[in-house]
């Protein structure tokens, strides 16, 4: 079952879904601007403040579906969530809400630890409304910011060598500055129920796709995309079967999920990110953000599965050739170029989802004739520059 407390207010009905939705704004220009009265705050209503600060803070957050491949009589589609962002994954949905959350509260410096792309999203929608942002992101993950977005006045990084203590430095920060920490978790869910609710127009106009494909860390886009699903099931004939991917390397949800005899069991933190796949999942306990039990209860409800990848296997799919083109080229045939560097993909976690998919066609998990829609949450970004941080904290070392 999905947690029954919900951040989230769901409309209750169809029609009251339809209604709500803003068709003067497109889906591929800003899925916060067509769904943001579709759902809301189960604490607090989209007030007309609010509203205009959403329509203030929101630049490109775009969303759309299209068919990319069909493997062993499995047809696979995407949806798109990288091309049509602005900072080139999901997390500019979230940037736009947490500023605009910020400017309602009247927020105006703000923290927050991010392995590269929630802190990349937050930096460049906060800076644009003039506030002031502090960074805290592991060291090893410098490499992957863009220099342009962290040059501008009022924005701060601080690297951290230690990656399983940034959060804890980043916590210290903001208590001993009087700084609020962001996102609210509240905001991550409202932003994740945007995405929701352009699944749920898609599927209503295009029929439900056998199973949901995802990389996932603390798994709130799906968990956002079940909360506006779940109340329709019956009316949708049923929910997509949710299969989500973590890396081999970093895999505390699918080891909590698949060692039911220990679920509860820590894991060392990762004190390094060079040795994982998808570096800005560096997390090694993303269940401290209170998701696996609802994470848990949409895998129940939908029938769903979670599995983990490794880095050969992520090469080997995504050089696969199919019908005459590996899937990053049938990919850029659809307008979604991949950035690479070395020939190497730079923006892994988006991708975790596709290759592990494809992996599973091959396996026989899903039958012939089935339809996936796999999630791509990144992959287009292409970061330029070198980021030279304000500060670093060295390993040991006690933040003053």
């Amino acid at each position: 079952m999905i947690a029954a407390e919900r951040a989230i207010r769901v409309p209750p009905s169809i029609e009251a879904f339809e209604a709500a939705i803003d068709r003067s704004w497109d889906a591929a220009h800003s899925v916060v601007l067509r769904y943001r009265a579709c759902s809301s705050r189960a604490d607090a209503e989209l007030d007309p403040l609010f509203a205009e600060q959403l329509r203030s803070a929101s630049l490109r957050e775009g969303l759309r579906v299209f068919p990319l491949l069909v493997y062993r009589d499995v047809a696979l589609d995407v949806l798109d969530a990288t091309s049509l962002m602005q900072t080139g994954t999901h997390k500019s949905v979230d940037g736009c809400v947490t500023t605009a959350r910020c400017l309602h509260a009247g927020h105006r410096r703000l923290v927050f630890e991010s392995g590269g792309n929630t802190g990349t999203a937050l930096t460049v929608y906060a800076s644009r409304a003039g506030l002031e942002t502090f960074l805290f992101v592991p060291a090893d993950n410098l490499p992957l910011l863009d220099a342009r977005v962290f040059a501008g006045p009022g924005v701060h990084v601080v690297a951290v060598e230690d990656a399983g203590a940034v959060k804890a430095a980043a916590r210290a920060f903001a208590e001993r500055e009087g700084i609020p920490r962001v996102p609210e978790l509240a905001w991550r869910h409202e932003a994740s129920a945007l995405i929701g609710s352009f699944v749920l127009e898609h599927v209503l106009a295009h029929g439900r796709p056998d199973h949901l494909v995802q990389g996932i860390s603390a798994a709130f886009a799906p968990i956002g995309i079940y909360r506006m699903l779940t109340p329709f099931r019956q009316r949708l004939g049923g929910l997509p079967a949710f299969l989500g991917i973590q890396q081999t390397a970093n895999c505390p949800m699918a080891r909590a999920w698949l060692e039911t005899d220990a679920p509860g069991r820590s894991v060392p933190p990762l004190a390094t990110t060079n040795g994982l796949l998808a570096r800005v999942m560096y997390d090694e306990a993303p269940r401290s953000y209170g998701t696996f039990e609802e994470l848990r209860g949409l895998l129940h409800a939908s029938a769903g599965d979670l599995t983990t990848i490794n880095r050969a296997e992520f090469e080997r799919w995504l050089d696969v050739s199919i019908e005459g083109r590996t899937p990053i080229e049938h990919l850029a045939r659809h307008g979604v170029a991949i950035a690479q560097r070395d020939g190497e993909v730079l923006e892994k976690a988006g991708l975790m989802g596709l290759a592990g998919a494809l992996r599973e066609i091959a396996a026989g998990r899903f039958r012939a004739g089935s339809r996936l829609l796999v999630n791509l949450t990144g992959g287009t970004a292409q970061p330029r520059g070198e980021v030279v941080p304000e500060r670093t904290i060295r390993v040991g070392e006690v933040l003053a």
